[in-house]
């Protein structure tokens, strides 16, 4: 009887160890390799997270208690090259957002707390474009917003 009672709690010791060590890993491998693989080759993938407090957007993870206990970095200038795709994975920490590139009259799209929102476009032309969250979300909000840096290869850097 006791056999059995120490093979089923070490049963359960390798289910639970398998599940620490396994799920970490899973989540490392399927953003590294796994989600770069769903775009064309060759896209720069971009993830910015809004945050109201503050009025950032910012590329920094923010999960968990870094919301809470980590002051995020300010997202404000992304350096892109001419021709390059771009996929945007916005994100929300707390409130609706929205983000668009009115230049690119791309957006406003909404961006709702804890979800991921994907938008993409083509940087073909140098100059700024500047991004900004659309939704008055905190008094901070004028603070939300930053500029793809595309640096080109022409001379033109008319949008």
């Amino acid at each position: 009887m006791l056999k059995a009672a120490t093979l089923k709690e070490a049963a359960a010791v390798l289910v639970v160890v398998s599940l620490l060590v396994g799920l970490p890993l899973y989540l490392w491998y399927w953003r590294s390799v796994g989600l770069p693989h769903r775009y064309p080759a060759g896209s720069k993938i971009i993830t910015l997270t809004a945050i109201a407090d503050g009025g950032v957007w910012t590329q920094d993870d923010v999960i968990g208690g870094t919301y809470w206990w980590k002051k995020a970095s300010r997202t404000s200038e992304i350096p892109l090259k001419q021709g390059d795709h771009v996929v945007v994975r916005l994100r929300s920490a707390d409130v609706l957002h929205s983000f668009a590139i009115p230049i690119l009259r791309l957006g406003p799209v909404e961006v709702p707390a804890g979800h991921t929102v994907e938008v993409t476009f083509d940087a073909n032309r140098a100059g700024v474009l500047t991004f900004l969250c659309w939704q008055v979300c905190s008094p901070e909000h004028p603070s939300l917003r930053g500029r793809f840096l595309v640096e080109g290869r022409t001379t033109d850097t008319g949008w």
